[in-house]
């Protein structure tokens, strides 16, 4: 099999499979400009993210979010990443009335393949012509109505690697509103899934320990590749090895939930750590973050970044972290963006806060270090505590001291969303409604 990712930059939402959001290799600042260049394809509504194969070539999942008929049927447009120009649409299922509209994702390959999932049909899509290859059904025991794979990772050897995740079975809600207004208790557990890319055949299922919300993590740690899971209350860790997944009955499950908070998103690799935070829906009590021992689950500290404040706490996006550097970037919704350093000795401390709330995935670039944020501004919130805005401004910032750089103003809602590297030196911020934007910021040499 092929290794995991394309080397391209942006060939994955978050980079690697540990899901760090760094991106090493891209430098925000490449090519200093006298203007903000803004530029943007709008035929993308329901836009979740977008990955790129080169610089000629990318591909963004949309018709994902808002339900179903309100996007369009989910699909995967393929366009020229330099002129936002649409090259080819591919539709990947006709969901029915009843079926559960949910953002999966769609990444390129280390075979040079782009694969998109949404709902329970994983596409595998020739990076020249745009054309589905072809689908996978994967397996919804739980039925397909309150069924759908929230993205997916890819193991060293390349093995794809998949979690189902659910509503409520009378939850008329879409999206991620589902989880909001329904909750997630009682909820049936995941399916594990691991597919061959070569042949887009399932090669091993299984039925995670508990039910799973966040995105699925593949983390590489001496010698050996582990999944980590985060439950209601507590991580799971499984054994990964040639295509199959085993629960680790020497490590965990590691409780990082606080009681009055909610359950956490994806678990992020953090060298011989782990983090999660919790708060992945709405609630009163503070956002908290753990960090977790990989050789003994035992060892673990956990910080509130933003104080016991009053008040709610949201954040539907994992955290970032600077593996080589020690640090943690976290945000939430309501409260705004913390750096905290750590120190197996010391334990983890508040860095630097700035107040720009915010509720899309952090991303960290290059060796200078800069930090892309969305910012919601002093939007209203609904009775659940999630965010009523229509507008948001991105911001670059020097990530070791929170320190402003750059920004660009009046842009469509990204809450939630993805903040992607690409050719060019630019970020391609997902809209919901509006498409995806490609934006170079204005800054002097």
């Amino acid at each position: 099999m092929d290794a995991d990712w394309s080397p391209t930059i942006g060939s994955f939402e978050h980079h690697d499979s540990a899901r760090t959001s760094y991106f090493p290799e891209f430098e925000a600042f490449s090519a200093p400009r006298s203007e903000a260049s803004v530029q943007y394809l709008s035929d993308l509504s329901g836009l979740w993210n977008a990955a790129f194969s080169s610089n000629e070539r990318g591909f963004a999942l949309h018709g994902v979010l808002g339900g179903v008929g309100a996007a369009g049927p989910p699909s995967v447009t393929m366009f020229n990443p330099g002129t936002m120009e649409p090259l080819k649409r591919v539709t990947l299922t006709e969901p029915t009335a009843d079926d559960w509209v949910y953002p999966g994702g769609v990444a390129v390959h280390g075979s040079g393949y782009a694969f998109a999932v949404t709902g329970i049909r994983l596409a595998k899509i020739d990076p020249g012509s745009g054309d589905v290859i072809s689908f996978l059904e994967l397996p919804a025991p739980a039925g397909r109505k309150i069924t759908a794979y929230n993205g997916f990772v890819t193991a060293g050897d390349g093995t794809i690697i998949l979690k189902s995740h659910h509503r409520k079975l009378d939850c008329p809600s879409q999206g991620y509103r589902a989880l909001i207004e329904c909750g997630v208790d009682g909820l049936p557990s995941s399916t594990l899934v691991t597919v061959d890319p070569s042949s887009n055949q399932i090669l091993w299922q299984g039925v995670a320990p508990e039910f799973v919300g966040g995105r699925v993590s593949c983390i590489s740690w001496r010698g050996r590749e582990y999944v980590y899971l985060a439950g209601a209350d507590a991580v799971h860790r499984l054994v990964y090895s040639r295509g199959v997944l085993q629960q680790d009955l020497a490590w965990g499950p590691a409780r990082y939930r606080s009681p009055l908070a909610t359950p956490g998103t994806a678990v992020v690799g953090f060298g011989d750590y782990v983090v999660v935070q919790d708060n992945a829906i709405p609630t009163r009590a503070p956002l908290s973050v753990s960090i977790i021992s990989q050789a003994d689950s035992e060892t673990r500290w956990r910080l509130t970044p933003f104080g016991g404040r009053a008040g709610f706490s949201f954040m539907p996006s994992k955290p970032t972290v600077d593996v080589s550097r020690s640090r943690i970037y976290v945000g939430d919704a309501h409260s705004g963006i913390a750096a905290i350093d750590f120190d197996a000795a010391l334990g983890p401390r508040v860095a630097w806060l700035r107040p720009y709330r915010t509720g899309s995935f952090l991303t960290l670039c290059g060796e200078r270090r800069v930090l892309v944020v969305s910012d919601i501004g002093q939007a209203r919130y609904d009775d659940y505590g999630a965010p009523l805005h229509t507008e948001e401004v991105c911001r670059w910032l020097d990530a070791e001291s929170g320190e402003d750089l750059a920004e660009i103003v009046g842009l469509p809602r990204n809450f939630g969303l993805t903040l992607t590297p690409g050719p060019g030196g630019a970020i391609y911020y997902a809209t919901r409604t509006q498409g995806l934007y490609r934006l170079v910021p204005s800054r002097a040499a």
